[in-house]
């Protein structure tokens, strides 16, 4: 494609310019007469994007979060729910393996990291062709109290692996349940999904063994079925949109005990357990009837398990006055694990036994530590944040199946030890009076990767069939400079330069396997880390009753990783096979564009809100478009609200993603859906909530879901990948 991108100075499409002046006239705007607002908005902390409590208001506008009791008021059960509600992130789900992807800006995968109390959760794996995909699934939403999402490169603060951005889950503290001078608090929420017919259950008891003494245990179970298409082929075969008849099953739970000591001190322990079985009738890849080919499929079902576990040692001080050598610390230490196994079994034709079974397990342990301080000057006050981490992760995949051919019961990642640890500093800069900030921070990584040769591996290598993996180690330093001013209440500029970084993968630096003659991946042992350099503009304008967000960002990439498709001649071909693939670096790539917020309390009882997000993504290298780049797409809400009931509306459309990596690539249409939800307090304490999604049962696609824009333009089966019709939902909770 020669399509070019459009100059810096264009970045803006026309739509958007009227209101980017009527957010920029905000602050200067007259309210007219005065509107009673239904209740005062509680003051939003979030500590994702700083590693420190500050106001969402005082954040750029790339920062937001969403507490319980939104989260609870939209409906948001898991990624997919969330990804409504903040501009600039989609996620994508698959059907068989609850595999879901968090796309921040355009990037997905591990180039976007997930935290869960400020701890890294497990990479993200997927080797194309085997049956292995491990995401971002693996939390229970009903345990949190809180998200908080950052977009554009995090790595001055988190290394590696936040290249995109950063999600941030909290779960539940005690202090959550035990408000005011509760000895006993508890959540129940039980509650229904059209969209996979799901039902689930969540429960959390807290309380206090002595004044200073605090536990909380929570549960949750979900029991559900297939995820909805739009598609209406139910044929036991490979031509059905329908999907894949399947039973699934999620389980969580979690404990805590904290202990508060005079100073300011808190010591606390964490265990937490979540764990998915997903059975699959895999009717979708049956041949149909009249198909004669020797290993055609006559019956095909999946077995999928996940499990993590985790335990953590934290530490927080907070000062108790002013005076105190530190303003606060704090400490983790953790220990985590991810087992998945993927078990396919068929039966064909010419095989009454064919399994494949994607083995992978991924233990982490680490920690982390930080310190803040402010210092307070006449003129300028500084507030220092230093701090370090250190993790390792030891990944152990295996291949396994029947019959027992050259290409299975193989590693196609070598047993592999990764070593990471990174210091940095964050000085924020006050002039004015707090007016106007400067925050310029610093981070140095290092990382290595050692592979082991076992006797697996080292059989595959004596064979022919494997190659000997590469150790690999680097280092980066990922500066950035903030700034912040206040021209008014009503008026915020932010503006920030930022550097990202993320270490190759696994698979991308030793994946290798081998299909007969047919195709091979090979390693690549000089892959270098990704980089990016962002530069990012915005401003929080208004307030509670009209305002908004608006920002402008523009990042590039140096050395992309890519999967690219190898030809006789060039470096690494391998001769005689019919197609060889292999992880590269991309010279350079660019994503830059906009993104929108907006609310209006038009009377006491009704308020209006709306989002927007438009960007683009290109390969400057090829001159291609990158297919993870998602269309624009905007959402207008219309909220009425009583003291014990409420109402909303919500319109998401998005544009047709036309521009894709290949014309041949198919480019999910254009669509507009529509939400009505409702909730209602029959007893003080008790919510009860419904909702009718996809009210005008719109057949749709997730335009970069990755197995979407893998399809042909021209495939008979596109509908097998459309995302849920018309569905309802229902749920009860129950907090005392």
């Amino acid at each position: 494609m020669t399509t070019k991108l459009a100059p810096t100075r264009s970045l803006l499409p026309w739509p958007m310019r009227p209101l980017v002046c009527l957010l920029t006239a905000l602050p200067f705007a007259t309210a007219g007469a005065q509107v009673q607002l239904a209740a005062a908005e509680l003051q939003t902390v979030t500590v994702t994007a700083t590693r420190t409590e500050k106001q969402i208001e005082d954040l750029p506008p790339s920062v937001t979060t969403t507490d319980r009791a939104t989260l609870d008021e939209n409906f948001v059960d898991d990624y997919q729910d969330l990804g409504k509600q903040v501009p600039g992130v989609d996620i994508s789900r698959s059907g068989r393996y609850g595999y879901t992807d968090i796309n921040i800006r355009g990037l997905q995968g591990n180039r976007v990291l997930t935290l869960i109390d400020g701890i890294r959760l497990p990479d993200t794996f997927e080797f194309q062709g085997r049956d292995s995909r491990v995401g971002q699934d693996l939390v229970d939403f009903g345990s949190l109290s809180s998200v908080d999402i950052v977009r554009g490169p995090g790595s001055t603060l988190y290394g590696s692996s936040a290249l995109a951005g950063i999600v941030g889950l909290r779960t539940l503290d005690p202090s959550d349940l035990l408000t005011g001078n509760k000895t006993l608090g508890g959540r129940v929420k039980g509650d229904y999904d059209g969209a996979d017919n799901s039902k689930g259950v969540q429960a959390a008891l807290a309380g206090r063994f002595a004044e200073d003494t605090l536990w909380l245990v929570q549960l949750g179970e979900r029991r559900g079925h297939e995820l909805d298409t739009g598609g209406s082929i139910s044929t036991p075969d490979n031509r059905r949109t329908q999907s894949d008849p399947q039973d699934t099953t999620r389980r969580s739970i979690m404990a805590k005990l904290q202990q508060r000591f005079d100073g300011g001190h808190k010591l606390g322990l964490t265990a937490e357990y979540f764990k998915t079985d997903i059975d699959t009738d895999l009717l979708s890849l049956q041949a149909p009837a009249g198909n004669t080919a020797a290993a055609r499929v006559l019956n095909s079902t999946a077995r999928d398990e996940q499990e993590r576990r985790r335990v953590s040692l934290e530490y927080d001080y907070r000062a108790p006055g002013a005076g105190s050598f530190l303003d606060a610390a704090s400490a983790r230490i953790y220990h985590q694990k991810l087992e998945s196994d993927q078990f396919r079994r068929e039966v064909r034709a010419n095989a009454p036994r064919y399994e494949r079974d994607g083995q992978y397990e991924q233990s982490l342990k680490g920690f982390s530590g930080q310190l803040s301080k402010r210092i307070a000057g006449s003129s300028i006050s500084q507030n220092w944040v230093i701090g370090g981490e250190w993790w390792e992760t030891e990944t152990d995949e295996f291949a396994a199946g029947f019959p027992n051919i050259a290409a299975i019961n193989v590693r196609t990642v070598p047993k592999t030890r990764n070593k990471q640890w990174g210091v940095f500093a964050d000085n924020e800069l006050s002039f004015g009076g707090g007016a106007f900030t400067l925050t310029p921070g610093l981070r140095y990584d290092s990382y290595s990767i050692k592979p082991e040769v076992d006797s697996i591996l080292a059989g595959q290598i004596a064979s022919g069939s494997g190659s000997r993996p590469a150790t690999q180690s680097d280092s980066r330093l990922s500066p950035k400079i903030a700034a912040n001013w206040a021209l008014s209440d009503r008026a915020h500029l932010f503006a920030q330069y930022a550097h990202g970084f993320r270490a190759p993968g696994l698979v991308e630096v030793n994946g290798q396997f081998t299909n007969t003659r047919m195709y091979t991946l090979i390693p690549n042992a000089a892959l270098k880390p990704e980089t990016s350099r962002g530069l990012e503009f915005g401003a929080r304008l208004g307030d509670q009753q009209l305002g908004g967000t608006v920002t402008v960002f523009d990042t590039r990439y140096k050395n992309f990783i890519e999967m690219s498709t190898l030809t006789a001649g060039s470096p690494g071909f391998v001769p005689g096979y019919g197609s060889v693939f292999q992880y590269n670096n991309v010279a350079a790539a660019r994503i830059y564009g906009t993104e929108f917020t907006g609310h209006y309390q038009i009377a006491r009882n009704w308020r209006a809100e709306g989002m927007l997000a438009w960007m683009q993504g290109k390969n400057d290298t090829t001159n291609t478009w990158i297919n993870s780049v998602p269309s624009a797409k905007a959402s207008l809400a219309l909220r009425y609200s009583e003291d014990k009931w409420g109402a909303m509306g919500r319109l998401t459309v998005a544009r047709a993603k036309d521009k894709t990596a290949s014309p041949t690539t198919f480019a999910a249409p254009g669509y507009g859906v529509v939400d009505l939800t409702a909730w209602w307090v029959p007893v003080k304490d008790v919510r009860v909530s419904v909702g009718v999604f996809n009210l005008f049962d719109q057949k749709y696609w997730n335009g970069v879901d990755s197995l979407t824009t893998a399809q042909a333009a021209n495939s008979s089966t596109l509908d097998f990948y459309s995302l849920p019709g018309r569905n309802l939902r229902a749920s009860v909770a129950w907090q005392f």
